[in-house]
């Protein structure tokens, strides 16, 4: 009998410690172009997590048949439905390349092959580019989105206040943001994505990503992409998100 409390109180403790470490567990860039094919990895990745995730949805339809984007809708619906959270994420995601940008925001577009759509825009274009990002989500009549993710993590410096004035979240590379009494509050967060990782280092990504999530510390979000299973694999991104569950306590951003 002593034996099994000693077990059980184990038991108690490693559940606690876990509760206290809590991750974020997000799929990036589902659109209206990809999501025949990804609305399967995300309800995978769901799965091996043991509850609905969050998903940052580009809005833009492009030019997508009418058929398609009825489609992408629905899809949408189902997924907010089951209690999966929605982040928006950009207006197209790919740069427009004839708005006048910072030399800051032209060297982010080089090194993200012109998809930090946000950066390095003035303060003019950065609230009108984040109004049509608003206005192409609102064409899917499924309600507000929790939080506004920039592409590729590069904003610029009237993002944040702007983003927080129509959404309750807005992240960055380094943390997680929103309005508490008044000021913005910074959650610790690491974003730990892997779709810009070359390959050689995918290895090394994978098992600083776990070590990260091993420690305390910090609300960490792992992120994963569509390019994600075709470089890493579906077997060892699920084994990533199983042992990662078992590490934290998987929230969404509506839970911080």
């Amino acid at each position: 009998m002593e034996q099994n409390k000693d077990i059980l109180d184990i038991q108690a403790a490693e559940e606690s410690s876990r509760k206290k470490k809590k991750f974020i567990l997000c799929y990036h860039s589902f659109s209206v172009l990809n999501f025949k094919r990804t609305r399967n990895q995300i309800r995978k990745i769901a799965d091996a997590a043991g509850s609905p995730i969050s998903i940052a949805v580009i809005p833009a339809f492009g030019a997508a048949p009418e058929s398609e984007a009825e489609q992408f809708r629905e899809e949408l619906e189902k997924f907010v439905d089951e209690g999966y959270e929605i982040m928006l994420h950009g207006a197209r995601h790919r740069a427009d390349l004839s708005i006048k940008r910072s030399l800051q925001g032209r060297l982010a577009l080089l090194v993200s092959n012109n998809e930090a759509e946000f950066a390095g825009l003035d303060e003019r274009f950065t609230q009108a580019l984040l109004k049509r990002s608003l206005a192409l989500w609102k064409a899917h009549g499924t309600g507000k989105p929790s939080g506004f993710i920039p592409p590729i993590w590069f904003g610029n410096k009237f993002l944040k206040e702007q983003a927080l004035e129509i959404f309750d979240y807005y992240e960055d590379l380094h943390g997680i943001y929103q309005i508490k009494n008044g000021k913005i509050k910074k959650t610790k967060s690491k974003a730990l994505s892997f779709s810009i990782i070359p390959a050689p280092l995918l290895g090394i990504a994978q098992t600083y990503s776990c070590l990260k999530m091993l420690l305390p510390g910090g609300v960490h979000r792992l992120v994963f992409h569509d390019k994600d299973f075709r470089t890493i694999g579906e077997k060892r991104i699920l084994n990533m998100v199983r042992y990662t569950s078992t590490m934290r306590e998987k929230i969404m951003y509506r839970d911080l």
